[in-house]
């Protein structure tokens, strides 16, 4: 597990904040917001790549960019953690979809060998009863991802756990398929699903508006 500080509650500047939506069985809130990944996609078509990696990576990197997403509950105890592990469900070719992840790394060309490897490996695993495979995914320090490649959405709820503060202080993120709009360029729907304790709207716009930036010109950051 990587390097966390422990934030003092007393000083938290969003004490306020934390302690009203504390009171909340279930304090999460997300937005969905629409993406033109027309670069994106045409960048891994022309270098016979698969997408998913990609966009991750872009999603990962706007994660980080934003210090409350870095924050996790944990007993009581809010930590601030340096880097977050992407975590991600893969549908196997049995049609049993399993949750996997890794140890983050900024390096584009060895985050995009690690998630392909995984994926293409929880593909053809046979069930064995275990949803999560990796140790990863049981971690504080991580961020819950999926994506819905056969469906145009709109906007999605995740399901979550009422009650259970720590597990929902941990951000979800899903997106649906990329399809042409009436600009004639490729977009899809992001939603980004966060805990009210520790995110408030502002810094999750800032999340989205980085990650909707570095789609328009991905070639400068996904580097192979």
């Amino acid at each position: 597990m990587n390097g966390k500080t422990e934030i003092d509650l007393t000083t938290f500047p969003k004490r306020n904040q934390y302690a009203w939506f504390s009171t909340f069985p279930d304090p999460t809130y997300g937005f969905d917001v629409d993406i033109d990944v027309e670069a994106v996609v045409a960048l891994a078509k022309g270098r016979g790549d698969s997408f998913f990696p990609y966009f991750f990576y872009l999603v990962m990197k706007g994660v980080h960019s934003v210090a409350e997403l870095h924050l996790r509950e944990e007993k009581g105890h809010v930590y601030r953690y340096e880097t977050m592990a992407p975590t991600w469900t893969v549908m196997s070719e049995a049609g049993i979809y399993n949750n996997v992840g890794c140890e983050m790394t900024f390096d584009f060309r060895e985050f995009y060998a690690r998630v392909h490897r995984i994926t293409e490996k929880a593909k053809m695993a046979t069930p064995n009863g275990k949803l999560n495979q990796d140790p990863v995914i049981d971690r504080p320090d991580v961020v819950y991802a999926t994506c819905i490649p056969q469906l145009e959405i709109v906007a999605m709820r995740h399901p979550t756990p009422s009650g259970d503060h720590d597990n929902l202080s941990i951000p979800r993120i899903c997106w649906d398929k990329f399809r042409k709009k009436e600009d004639g360029r490729y977009h899809l729907i992001l939603n980004i699903t966060v805990s009210h304790t520790l995110v408030d709207g502002f810094p999750l716009a800032q999340c989205f508006n980085q990650i909707k930036a570095d789609c328009l010109a991905p070639e400068k950051i996904l580097v192979r």
